[in-house]
């Protein structure tokens, strides 16, 4: 396959992943009428998904992977389409996912909490939802109390999602709309849901000085300005200039959606977790070791370490257990 290609798959195992997809459970948490569910939240509306992937296919990731990036109760990790975690490794406190050309991806989050939390998720700066430049006021999708969600496009409709798919930089749905400056980051917002008030009863207090004052806005009510455009596209490299991997915007799938009631806590999150992803060459290039040998170690370490005569042995080692008749 060239660089740049996409990988097709046959006819007979495209339909095989959609009646996979159909047919899995989409929720560890069942809402009315006994049906686990997935949901995306508005403010107080939320959008209820009704066919994402949710919980991982039989089988096991091709590598070791290490834990998902996590903050407190809450986890977010880069999956397949059948589920299997992507190679994941920390580094200095960040969690890196490695990808490849043209393969697709789903981005699965948790929630190990008792209460029902909305997640607002970005793609290279964009919301995936309304596909402007990301912002915590944005609606995002529903996690129930101990559940989890496959989030697997950006969305175009209530009924379809336009694919994941890793991509060169130049191609990714960012730079094509203008600004690739956080291009290779995906984040996840998570908004716990309010809980009902109760009432307490009535009593005296005396006069603030403050309530002779006009009021200032509500902080949980007041939204989140997200950075104007212009200012992070001119700290951005030309999309032509960069390498490594980017999101483009893939292939149409079926992923329905309906409208539900949600109100946040506060308008801040609890948590925002975020992934950094790229190819092998990127990942090589910041030091991890992605091949599990020497690949990543840089030169000068080489140098330090080298030995003139390293197999210079006169006569061969027994192996371990060896022993003489």
């Amino acid at each position: 396959m060239r660089s740049g290609e996409r990988r097709r798959l046959p006819a007979g195992r495209k339909a095989q992943l959609r009646a996979l997809r159909s047919f899995q459970p989409l929720a560890r948490s069942p809402l009315a009428g006994g049906m686990p569910m997935h949901v995306r939240i508005h403010a107080l509306a939320a959008l209820l998904l009704a066919s994402l992937t949710s919980t991982a296919a039989a089988g096991h990731p091709a590598r070791p992977v290490e834990r998902p990036a996590r903050h407190g109760p809450y986890f977010v990790e880069l999956t397949d389409e059948l589920g299997n975690v992507l190679p994941t490794w920390t580094h200095r406190g960040r969690t890196y996912v490695l990808g490849a050309l043209g393969e697709r991806y789903l981005v699965r989050v948790r929630n190990q909490t008792g209460r029902r939390a909305e997640v607002v998720v970005s793609v290279d700066g964009r919301d995936v939802i309304d596909g402007r430049p990301a912002s915590w006021a944005k609606r995002g999708y529903l996690l129930e109390a101990g559940g989890e969600a496959a989030i697997d496009g950006f969305r175009l409709s209530d009924a379809a999602v336009a694919a994941f798919r890793f991509s060169s930089v130049p191609r990714s749905y960012a730079a094509l709309k203008g600004d690739a400056r956080d291009v290779g980051v995906i984040g996840v917002a998570v908004f716990p849901e309010r809980e009902p008030a109760r009432l307490a009863p009535p009593r005296r207090v005396a006069p603030s000085p403050e309530e002779g004052r006009a009021g200032a806005p509500d902080e949980k009510h007041r939204s989140s300005p997200s950075a104007p455009g212009e200012a992070r596209a001119e700290a951005a490299p030309r999309p032509q200039d960069r390498s490594g991997l980017g999101t483009e915007f893939g292939e149409e799938h079926a992923s329905h959606v309906r409208t539900v009631h949600f109100e946040r806590a506060s308008a801040r999150p609890a948590a925002v977790l975020t992934l950094l992803y790229d190819d092998r060459r990127g990942l090589l290039a910041l030091g991890i070791d992605v091949d599990g040998r020497w690949a990543a170690r840089d030169d000068a370490w080489l140098r330090e370490t080298a030995e003139p005569f390293r197999e210079s042995r006169g006569f061969a080692e027994p192996p371990p257990g060896w022993r003489p008749r």
